[in-house]
């Protein structure tokens, strides 16, 4: 038995249903736009054909946030989508479901937004236009916004360190500063990590000084070593020392008599499937400088060090106990 070939589609074809998939069904269309939507779908066969194999990809999309439409195609003249990262973005939208949407860490339009991103397990650094670097951890996405007045990077996902530049192009000083959901850190003249949770922010400060603003509070500096954090309504200072905090920057995840369990949750930043431990051993305390480069050899070591056992039913699910 064999199959018939599936006909040739044009790739600009397929680019244009990509972004017909944007306008159309991760947000509401106007009226305008849904004339136009069919005024092109009617207009030749090759785009009813492209239109059916992008859709049979699956999956509902009406968990998809509002303002997604508007970011993507602010973003789509600078910088087209690849059409294959768009493709597996769409089945991945498919295959998730609803509930794939609900947390923070696993927002997949975070990447098709971001200038700058990062996958499990990735470090990556970029020089910036202003003279500026740009560090990301793993996991981690921003959207770098440099206007007339102002230089902004807005924390998308997961934790960056960052280096000001000092802007010499500019006519005019522009502050550069890092927005979140929860508030903005403003940089005078440092270097600081800040690192996002689900309703606040941790922020480190190396070098320097960092203006703190809550969404709804008053600002506070603060100094080169200190850590606070930060949520919408105020900042508070927290213990620890920023350098250590920041340590994943050097590839190494610092722990002073940190509990076994957040070890284990810092690692598992840094991989795919499940890594945890037995809850009679979680609080245990750990201290030591760990390589973040290779996980599992990362958890060999660790184990061995603490007399534990290592349980590995495949590479994505990984535990320890006494």
């Amino acid at each position: 038995m064999t199959k018939e070939a599936l006909a040739p589609v044009p790739n600009e074809v397929v680019d244009q249903a990509i972004e017909w998939s944007i306008r159309v069904i991760y947000n509401p269309a106007d009226e305008p736009t849904r004339l136009a939507f069919e005024h092109w779908l009617g207009a030749a066969e090759t785009h009813r054909v492209a239109w059916a194999r992008l859709q049979s990809l699956g999956g509902r999309f009406d968990a998809v946030p509002a303002g997604l439409t508007r970011m993507t195609l602010e973003k789509l003249p600078k910088a087209r989508l690849q059409r294959r990262q768009a493709l597996k973005l769409l089945s991945l939208l498919g295959a998730t479901g609803l509930a794939g949407w609900a947390t923070q860490a696993s927002k997949p339009w975070h990447s098709l937004m971001a200038d700058f991103d990062t996958r499990v397990g990735e470090h990556r650094q970029w020089a910036l236009a202003d003279g500026s670097l740009l560090e990301l951890n793993t996991n981690s996405a921003v959207r770098a916004l440099f206007h007339g007045q102002v230089r902004t990077i807005e924390l998308l996902r997961g934790e960056l360190y960052l280096i000001s530049g000092k802007d010499t192009a500019s006519p005019v000083h522009r502050p550069l500063r890092v927005a979140t959901p929860v508030g903005q850190f403003e940089a005078l003249g440092t270097r600081f990590n800040v690192r996002l949770y689900d309703q606040a922010c941790r922020l480190g400060v190396t070098e320097g000084a960092v203006r703190m603003q809550p969404s709804a509070g008053e600002s506070t500096i603060a100094h080169a070593g200190e850590i606070w954090e930060l949520n919408s309504h105020g900042v508070q200072r927290q213990p620890g020392i920023a350098a250590e905090a920041a340590s994943w920057v050097d590839g190494l995840l610092t722990a002073r008599n940190m509990p076994l369990a957040d070890v284990l949750a810092e690692f598992s930043r840094y991989r795919t499937g499940y890594l945890g431990c037995a809850a009679d051993i979680g609080q245990r305390p750990v201290t030591g400088n760990f390589n973040l480069s290779n996980i599992d050899t990362t958890l060999a070591f660790l184990a061995q060090a603490q007399g534990l056992r290592l349980h590995s039913l495949t590479r994505y699910w990984v535990r320890l106990s006494a």
